[in-house]
C-alpha cells in the first residue's frame, strides 16, 4: 500500500496503473490483484487505513494530557501534515467514496472528532486559554475552513513543502485568533 500511496500522491489515483504500483512495490501485478482484487479495492483499503490513522491521531492529540494551547496547535499540525502527505484530489475523491461505502462509521467518527473539538474549545474557555468572546460555532467554522483549505488546495501543500515556515506562520495566525 505504501507504493500506491506514494504514486497516488504524486500523480493522482486515475493516472496510476496497477503495473506502476507493482513496479514501485517490487511485486507482481498478480500479487496485487490476488490481495486487493482491483485498483479500486486497493484505493478503498488505503483510504480506510489512512482515515483510521488520522482519526486515532486526532483523538489522541485532543485527549492527551497536554495544555489546551498545545493540543490545538498539534491538532492544526496534524491536519496539515495529513493533507500534505496525500494529493488533494486523491484525498477529496477518496473521502467522498469512503463516506458512501462506510457512511455510518465515518459519519460517527467525524461526529466524535467534532464533539472532541467542541469539548476542547469549551475546556479552553473555562480555563481562560481560549477567547470566550468568540462563539464555539465561529471557532468550529475557522477550524473547518483551515481543514478544507489544506485538503482541497494542492498549492497550499506545495507552498508548505517549499517553505515550512509558512505553515508555522499560518498556524500561529490561527492560534492568535483562538487563544487569549
Amino acid at each position: 500500500m505504501l507504493a500506491a500511496k506514494e504514486l497516488f500522491k504524486q500523480y493522482g489515483y486515475h493516472k496510476v496503473s496497477i503495473a506502476e504500483i507493482a513496479e514501485k512495490a517490487s511485486v507482481s501485478q498478480v500479487s496485487i490483484y490476488n490481495f486487493f482484487e482491483s485498483k479500486e479495492n486497493l484505493k478503498n483499503q488505503l483510504m480506510k487505513t489512512l482515515w483510521e490513522d488520522y482519526y486515532h491521531t486526532i483523538l489522541s492529540v485532543i485527549n492527551s494530557e497536554e495544555t489546551v494551547q498545545k493540543k490545538i496547535e498539534k491538532f492544526f499540525y496534524t491536519v496539515a501534515v495529513y493533507s500534505r502527505n496525500y494529493s488533494a484530489n486523491f484525498v477529496a475523491e477518496s473521502l467522498r467514496s469512503q463516506l458512501k461505502t462506510e457512511e455510518n462509521t465515518t459519519e460517527d467518527q467525524l461526529e466524535k472528532i467534532r464533539q472532541a473539538i467542541v469539548f476542547l474549545i469549551e475546556q479552553g474557555k473555562s480555563e481562560g486559554a481560549i477567547k470566550d468572546t468568540i462563539t464555539t460555532d465561529a471557532m468550529l467554522n475557522l477550524i473547518d475552513m483551515f481543514r478544507f483549505y489544506v485538503i482541497h488546495n494542492p498549492q497550499a501543500s506545495l507552498n508548505y513543502d517549499q517553505n515550512p515556515h509558512l505553515l508555522d506562520e499560518m498556524i500561529s495566525l490561527l492560534l492568535t485568533a483562538l487563544l487569549v
